[in-house]
């Protein structure tokens, strides 16, 4: 698959998508395009996601479970999405540095954590508020990694049209 660049969504079968890059390596394509834009809103949920849940926690107000639950949810959700760009875009660029390797890695580990206690709604309301903390703390080192790496994307003189061009699915 040598000179496509890899898309942050896949087929109907699983199999990954990607883009042709464009000649002059700079002008976007429409699939390139969708992914930038697709990307940036799932970065925008992300924050916003975040806010609420650092508002929700440093409020101190007492919550039952299904209201953990169901903030533990969305922050799951808006995580996973952003280890899907923050990866995506380190492959556009051929490198994640150690540090954002890390931070995927953790943020991977975390999620297969959470899911269990999320799912079977076995957690006790203290261990829903931790969970929720963690989420928050590897979510914003994640936005964090996402952002440092659509910065770097954008920049043209580095390598920042690599992944404009037609649009492929494999």
């Amino acid at each position: 698959m040598s000179g496509l660049v890899p898309l942050p969504w896949s087929t109907v079968d699983g199999k990954p998508c990607y883009t042709v890059p464009a000649p002059d390596g700079h002008s976007p394509g429409p699939a390139a395009a969708l992914a930038d834009a697709w990307e940036d809103a799932q970065v925008l949920a992300a924050r916003s996601v975040l806010g609420a849940a650092r508002v929700w926690l440093a409020s101190g107000v007492r919550v039952d479970g299904g209201r953990l639950r169901a903030g533990a949810v969305r922050l799951v959700w808006a995580l996973v999405h952003v280890v899907r760009v923050a990866e995506m875009r380190g492959k556009r660029l051929e490198r994640l540095d150690p540090g954002e390797a890390a931070r995927v890695e953790m943020a991977r580990v975390l999620l297969g954590h959470t899911e269990d206690l999320i799912i079977t709604g076995n957690a006790e309301t203290c261990q829903m508020r931790y969970v929720l903390a963690r989420l928050v703390e590897c979510l914003t080192a994640l936005v964090e990694v996402a952002e440092a790496r659509g910065a770097l994307l954008a920049t043209p003189d580095d390598g920042g049209g690599a992944r404009c061009g037609k649009g492929a699915c494999g």
